[in-house]
């Protein structure tokens, strides 16, 4: 009787410590502003980063468009995908299109994204700096 209720617990013990598994620190959600390159504030919004398999992240981005954003930069809310290197974080805001969007290619430090951002079009035009910090 002893071995069976030892047994019983080690096994319990053991698919609960399984079921803790640790998530990555990228995902969460992050509030996001993004200034051209004279400084001017031209885009704010944020990135909910849900999924990560192997170096394919998946979330949902709201672009939000402020007053001194470049003509071509549209307000847009939907899926979004990012892909990983170390560090290095590449998003796309529009996945599903092929010249559309805004790129997003940036340094993760654990707490915050930076880079730089771009429009995708027929031509890719760069844009400016962007700052993407994680909510606790």
């Amino acid at each position: 009787m002893k071995t069976v209720l030892l047994v019983s617990l080690l096994l319990l013990a053991t698919s609960h410590c399984n079921n803790n598994k640790p998530t990555n620190p990228i995902l969460g959600q992050y509030e996001l502003v993004g200034h051209d390159a004279s400084g001017r504030l031209a885009l704010s919004g944020t990135i909910s980063f849900v999924s990560l398999e192997q170096n394919h992240l998946k979330g949902q981005c709201k672009i939000i468009r402020e007053q001194n954003a470049p003509e071509g930069l549209y307000e847009s809310e939907g899926n979004c995908e990012a892909l990983i290197d170390g560090n290095t974080i590449s998003l796309d805001s529009a996945p599903f299109f092929d010249d559309a969007g805004l790129l997003l290619e940036g340094e993760f430090d654990g707490v915050t994204i930076r880079g730089i951002w771009k429009m995708d079009g027929f031509v890719t035009r760069p844009g400016g700096k962007f700052e993407a910090v994680k909510k606790m």
